[in-house]
């Protein structure tokens, strides 16, 4: 999974859903810079000046941004995604 790559999941009522992976974020301010390659969640880290994954334990504060038909987006967690 990478930024780019269509994804699938489920709306708040059930219902399958399919969209663009546009954009990922966080609600933590140390994870402002975030990148995503072939699944795998990275953040760059002050202290060690490069990528480093981001734990399992922070793993709820990442989101990411899904754009859908007529450019509509909405914002899911990584566990959310069916086709991951």
């Amino acid at each position: 999974m990478n930024i780019g790559d269509e994804i699938s999941y489920e709306d708040d009522f059930g219902r399958r859903k399919s969209g663009v992976l546009s954009a990922i974020g966080s609600d933590k301010d140390s994870y402002d810079d975030l990148k995503l390659e072939n699944g795998i969640f990275f953040y760059k880290s002050k202290k060690l000046g490069k990528y480093v994954p981001v734990k399992d334990k922070s793993m709820e504060s990442i989101y990411i941004e899904v754009t859908g038909f007529a450019s509509r987006k909405e914002y899911i967690l990584p566990t959310e995604v069916l086709n991951y």
